[in-house]
């Protein structure tokens, strides 16, 4: 028993192992890219922001050789801030994605790939009918207890005949239960 009291649990998670981001960069010399690898949110971004300083150099470029410079840097910046931003363990754009995911799904969820609406409430009408039906003679055989005041105060008094009889069958049903536990066997 002190074997297993000595025994010491090791748990481990390859939960974050797995969550490697696909990346580009890495060489198959075991190389790399300068600044590299990267992410393919760090290569769109630095491809939109090459882009958009290539349609707006009338703006801003004024400034002679400092233009490539400014053509280059400004992108492999962007990018090297991307690699370090994190909203919610995730990068920048998979929170976006998830968010424009979020805000554009209907209210009541998805059902099978379609909307989940919910029945707008409406009022019921219901009617209810209650059909009162006479006694059968045949299970009438004792009156009413309202007729016997005295017979209903005797069964409220504990005795042991009380105990063993039944009370008078009220249905068809309970009347032929009644007639089988009668019968002698």
């Amino acid at each position: 028993m002190s074997g297993l009291e000595e025994e010491e649990l090791v748990g481990h998670s390859y939960t974050r192992a797995r969550k490697h981001p696909l990346v580009i960069g890495k060489l198959p010399g075991a190389g790399r890219l300068p600044g590299g690898p990267y992410t393919i949110t760090q290569i769109v971004t630095m491809v939109a922001t090459f882009g958009l300083l290539i349609m707006t150099r009338e703006l801003w470029a004024r400034f002679g050789l400092m233009n490539f410079v400014v053509l280059i840097a400004l992108p492999w910046g962007m990018a090297w801030v991307l690699r370090y931003a994190r909203l919610d363990g995730r990068d920048p754009a998979r929170a976006l994605r998830s968010l424009l995911i979020y805000s554009s799904a209907p209210a009541g969820g998805r059902l099978s790939g379609r909307p989940q609406r919910t029945a707008r409430p409406r009022l019921a009408g219901a009617t209810c009918t209650i059909h009162v039906r006479t006694p059968d003679p045949e299970l009438a055989d004792e009156p009413t207890p309202a007729a016997r005041p005295a017979a209903r105060a005797a069964a409220a008094a504990p005795s042991p005949v009380a105990e063993t009889s039944r009370p008078a069958p009220r249905t068809h049903l309970q009347a032929l239960l009644a007639s089988l536990d009668e019968r002698p066997s």
